[in-house]
């Protein structure tokens, strides 16, 4: 009598020629067959997803900030003059940019 199958769904993808080779490579690598490593990778395997909605973000702020400073320069060079309340709007402005690279370097 035939032994019945654990694993009794099939899985089909298609991948290149190139691609089959790189994955029976991985599998040879690591000692398992094309059919256990493709099973491995899939249940328990890494994908990285890399989110650049804090670069954007940041990118944003700096160009704004950017503008900011464009504007008092320009006002400055009109008047020969530079207000404290313009310095302290820039001080907040780059405080705002470090606060956002520390958000982004401490991972969200």
């Amino acid at each position: 009598m035939a032994k019945k199958r654990i694993r009794d769904k099939e899985v089909k993808f298609f991948v290149t020629a190139a691609e089959l080779e790189l994955i029976d490579k991985k599998a040879e690598v690591a000692e398992l067959d094309r059919s256990k490593y493709c099973r491995q990778m899939t249940l328990d395997g890494l994908i990285i997803k890399q989110d650049f909605k804090q670069v954007d973000d940041l990118v944003y702020v700096v160009n704004k900030i950017g503008n900011n400073i464009n504007q008092i320069a320009r006002r400055a060079n009109e008047v020969e003059y530079v207000s404290l309340d313009d310095i302290k709007y820039l001080k907040k402005q780059l405080e705002g940019i470090y606060s956002q690279i520390e958000r982004f370097y401490d991972g969200g």
